[in-house]
């Protein structure tokens, strides 16, 4: 085998590369093609690439271990002139897809072996540089001795971070590369091995073949694509491309365009503007009336026009740079009437559908109520009255200190001390939320990040988290519950009336209102606003079902005052690749609990639609998870209930009452015996009287 010191893809530093050398690498190159039959680019079925070597110098990234088992080169090296190799495996063709990459890299081995000619086998510095389209994430090694020789074990990466800068898309042709650079300060030989035993896995989320899906392409607004407006288009729009269809318009009352987007991650997500439409005088038609449907397969997008002239039209869909997204669209020509999306079709309210994630029975469900003061009041009055009768003087030591005493402390306890200190756990602490302002800060989060230019990795990580709360950031709720419903484990569901009567829609469009909104010359409402309408129903609903869902207790309550107190972690999130959701969970259940949570508690079906017409409408759907039951809440959740001193306060201080009761009445015996002994000894001591 020749030394790889003379080979271009394993360069030693300070040696030439001949021409003859790049002759023989394009060579190499055209040998490839049979070798690798399956193209190596990273997409959602197989992110795994091995390290290959066709030759001895010619390496590269492929889909399959291929090529030469291990490559290998002795050194002449010192700790006074060491020698650095460096060796780059591109992958070969190029990335073919566009692809969402993750933010860590899963496993990566490298099977790089030394042995010293004197020394025996160590392992090497080894710096190692990920390329990725346009991010480089470098990792370092530090040189170390084998204590066993016969201890060959490969440099290993699980689960590292990758330094992506925000730049998560990798887009066809974008350079994948891989870069090995280790330094030798002894004479010995190396070793790299492969075949398998050197290799990187990334678990990429989401990838497309962007040439496949664009078959409407080429168009243009100079020379539209002419077709039958009611047919069917399928098409994506890659980047700041701009798709164009002519069409005759015949006789009709409403012309509706229905464009159907497919779920895309945020990240690249186009804008979905509303569609140019030009008619046969030039001029482009007024505003329609929109409807937007959002589920997690599919946006939905329906636009209305009215009363427009009959002739050639041009219908445009633009797009925006770095971004992309398949649709399919089709026209419809029609005459008045009420159909599934009219705005008639609407309800008019928006509720949250409570007991989505209801477990107890109704059957056995307990009313709580608030701490009351009057007993508190009864009891004051009480120990005033007895504390009075106390201040006159008893023969008796024992009594006053074994039953009055205790019998006042008892009334203490139970009937003044317990229901103050339990009245005041039930109010609300400085840094708490009612349900009502924990919806209001979470509308008002979505509609900051869903502002044009915010980086969409912002946008993912707060629309994901779980009621809004971030990874190391506490949430702090105090709940007023109405009652509890026992369930089949033995533990009691909290139902929260507030839940009951929460219109999403009257929320929403409340904070439409606050964030100063305004609508384009045709008085629709801005993308950005639409957006936020979309992104607010699904995430809003989210949340509150996970928190209908976690409001199980392991006691029956006896208090109506429940006080969250969750600090928050990330988590893996759920849901569809466009809106990821429950990406943070509270640190007291453990990943595996959440998944499991996530998993059976997640909706079938979600579906959010607006009526961007003269009154706008909001509809939110969802089909519940018909898997969801007790095994799936966690056990010794951390829900704390208001409560007093003690327990059993109340039979305390009824005990209290009583011993001073009793003590009152032994006084009330004695005093009265006193009295009439005092009468008969003064009535025979004067006789005469």
């Amino acid at each position: 085998m020749a030394p790889l010191a003379e080979l271009m893809g394993m360069k030693h530093e300070g040696h030439a590369q001949g021409g003859a050398v790049l002759a023989l690498c394009l060579l190499s190159c055209l040998f490839l093609a049979p070798v690798v039959h399956a193209s190596p680019t990273l997409t959602a079925e197989d992110g795994t690439v091995y390290l290959s070597c066709v030759e001895d110098d010619d390496c590269l990234l492929s889909p399959t271990p291929v090529g030469e088992e291990l490559v290998t080169d002795s050194v002449f090296a010192s700790p006074a002139q060491p020698e650095t190799v460096s060796i780059e495996f591109d992958m070969l063709p190029a990335q073919t897809d566009l692809a969402l990459l993750p933010t860590t890299l899963t496993r990566m081995e490298i099977d790089l072996r030394f042995t010293g000619d004197v020394t025996g086998a160590a392992k090497p510095s080894l710096d190692i540089a990920l390329i990725l389209g346009q991010t480089v994430t470098e990792w370092e090694f530090d040189a170390q001795p084998l204590p066993d020789q016969t201890q060959n074990e490969p440099f290993v990466l699980t689960d590292e971070a990758l330094n992506l800068n925000g730049q998560r898309l990798l887009w066809p042709e974008d350079p994948v590369r891989l870069r090995l650079t280790f330094v030798l300060d002894r004479p010995g030989t190396w070793e790299l091995h492969m075949r398998g035993n050197s290799f990187l896995e990334l678990d990429i989320d989401w990838s497309e073949d962007v040439d496949a899906r664009n078959t409407d392409e080429p168009s243009s607004e100079l020379e539209p694509r002419s077709t039958d407006f009611e047919t069917t288009h399928e098409g994506a729009l890659v980047e700041n491309d701009r798709d164009c269809w002519s069409f005759e318009v015949s006789q009709h009352e409403v012309l509706s365009v229905l464009v159907r987007w497919e779920a895309v991650p945020i990240e690249v997500e186009q804008v979905h503007p509303v569609p140019d439409l030009f008619q046969p005088n030039g001029r482009e038609a007024p505003g329609p009336e929109v409807i937007v449907s959002e589920d997690d397969e599919f946006t939905r997008m329906t636009y209305r026009w009215r009363a427009l002239p009959l002739g050639e039209y041009t219908l445009c869909l633009g797009g925006v740079a770095e971004k992309f997204q398949p649709y399919t669209w089709t026209g419809q020509l029609s005459y008045e009437g009420l159909g599934p999306l009219d705005p008639s079709g609407f309800s008019g309210a928006s509720y949250y559908p409570v007991g989505a994630a209801a477990l107890g029975e109704e059957s056995g469900a307990v009313t709580l109520q608030s701490q009351g003061y009057g007993f508190l009041l009864f009891s004051i009055g009480v120990l005033l009255v007895f504390g009075i009768d106390s201040l006159r003087h008893s023969t008796s030591a024992n009594l006053r200190w074994g039953v009055f005493t205790p019998g006042v402390l008892l009334l203490l306890l139970g009937g003044v001390f317990h229901p103050l200190w339990a009245g005041a756990d039930e109010v609300q602490l400085e840094n708490e939320f009612t349900l009502d302002e924990l919806v209001d800060m979470r509308l008002q989060q979505l509609w900051d990040v869903s502002y044009p230019g915010v980086p969409e990795q912002v946008l993912i990580s707060q629309t994901g988290a779980t009621w809004g709360m971030l990874g190391g950031e506490q949430l702090n709720v105090r709940l007023v519950v109405e009652e509890a419903r026992p369930m089949d484990d033995g533990r009691w569901q909290l139902v929260v009336p507030e839940l009951e009567s929460l219109r999403l829609d009257n929320a929403i469009f409340g904070q439409v209102a606050r964030g100063g909104v305004q609508t384009t010359d045709e008085g629709l409402l801005e993308e950005q606003t639409v957006r936020f309408i979309l992104l607010a129903g699904r995430s809003l609903l989210l949340d509150l079902l996970m928190l209908e869902g976690l409001l199980v207790v392991d006691e029956k309550p006896t208090s109506p005052i429940f006080h969250l107190q969750f600090d928050m972690v990330d988590a893996p999130a759920t849901g569809s690749v466009s809106v990821p959701a429950w990406g943070t969970r509270p640190a007291s259940i453990s990943e595996n609990d959440w998944v499991l949570l996530q998993s059976s508690l997640f909706p079938d079906q979600i579906s959010v639609t607006l009526c961007d017409c003269d009154l706008d409408l909001l509809d939110v759907r969802f089909i519940p998870s018909d898997g969801f039951d007790s095994t799936d809440v966690p056990q010794g959740f951390a829900l704390r209930n208001a409560s007093g001193l003690v327990p059993a306060a109340t039979p305390l201080a009824v005990l209290g009452m009583m011993m001073l009761g009793v003590s009152s009445r032994i006084e009330y015996t004695r005093r009265k015996k006193a009295r009439q002994l005092a009468e008969q000894v003064f009535q025979s001591a004067n006789p005469w009287a």
